[in-house]
């Protein structure tokens, strides 16, 4: 039982340190003056969403944390993606991978269309708001104060009455 224990712990630490390792993966700069990762989609820092909170103040911005292999993840984008159709001409709306391997966004997006802005976030993103667990909806005011942070699956009727409130 013993050896099971060990055997369990140093599989569970290998998994942790494989997870926290980072892919290596080289950039470019996209047309906006942002890197973009080998895959294609937009790296989305720390920074990077400071200067588009910046740059967006005129509006609220809604940001979803999420991962690919994520089942609640792959409920809430089509919810996204219809609040991007009725509310995004007043609000900012996007998804944020948290993936480590940006590649994994071009696998799950292959054959797809979604209607709305895909990033790949890096670690300290989700460590700059404490995102435990994905789904994770943050919504930001126009000043690019963080004013909620929840994670978990926010329907569509839901999301309107939320952005409702911030657009009065």
């Amino acid at each position: 039982m013993k050896t099971f224990r060990r055997l369990a712990t140093l599989l569970t630490v290998a998994l942790i340190l494989m997870a926290c390792s980072g892919s290596g993966e080289p950039e470019a700069a996209s047309d906006n003056g942002g890197p973009v990762t080998a895959s294609g989609f937009p790296a989305m820092s720390v920074a990077d969403l400071e200067s588009f909170l910046a740059k967006n103040a005129d509006k609220p911005t809604l940001a979803l944390m999420w991962t690919t292999w994520c089942p609640s993840c792959k409920q809430e984008l089509p919810e996204l993606e219809a609040l991007q159709a009725s509310h995004g001409d007043r609000v900012n709306i996007m998804a944020i991978s948290l993936d480590e391997d940006a590649q994994a966004l071009k696998k799950f997006f292959s054959g797809k269309k979604l209607d709305l802005p895909v990033y790949h976030g890096d670690e300290a993103l989700g460590r700059k708001f404490g995102v435990e667990a994905i789904p994770t909806l943050l919504i930001f005011d126009t000043t690019g104060k963080l004013v909620f942070n929840q994670p978990g699956v926010f329907p569509h009727a839901m999301l309107e009455r939320m952005v409702g409130g911030m657009l009065k």
